[in-house]
């Protein structure tokens, strides 16, 4: 009987370039696939907030007051409210009647979100790829409570 033995031909750079290409692409992917989770987790955070300073808009009629109520829930959720110097959220489109005119209030919050990783494709020669932030916008609107509680 004769031994078969296995013969490799090459040095195994092949192999060896194939591992690091696989493992550069398994991390960009990875760094993408945080970066899209932290801004699902952004985005509900941003809901909460123009909920709640729609609530609290339609309780007191007051715009400065609901302001201070998403500033409130940006606070409590760990979001940056600044990022360079400059402001990374502003309130807007904010509707407010203090009467029975109008059954509705309607907030909306811009946020500018900071991503995790700005230079991830730095590292494989793509520099400034991605922009430091992603503008996000959610509009909620919630019931005027004078509506209903006037006779």
């Amino acid at each position: 009987m004769s031994a078969w033995r296995f013969r490799y031909a090459g040095t195994g750079v092949s192999l060896l370039y194939a591992g690091l290409v696989s493992t550069a692409a398994g991390l960009v992917v990875l760094g993408l696939l945080i970066i899209f989770t932290s801004l699902i987790h952004v985005r509900s955070v941003l809901v909460t907030a123009a909920d709640n300073g729609a609530r609290v808009a339609a309780i007191t009629g007051d715009t400065q007051v609901a302001e201070q109520a998403v500033a409130d829930t940006l606070t409590e959720a760990g979001l940056p409210q600044s990022y360079g110097g400059q402001s990374l959220w502003s309130m807007s489109s904010t509707t407010v009647t203090s009467g029975t005119a109008d059954p509705e209030v309607q907030v909306t919050v811009h946020y500018n979100a900071p991503i995790l990783f700005p230079d991830l494709f730095a590292a494989l020669g793509h520099p400034n790829s991605l922009p430091l932030t992603i503008p996000l916008s959610v509009t909620a609107s919630d019931v005027n409570e004078a509506y209903f509680t006037s006779s």
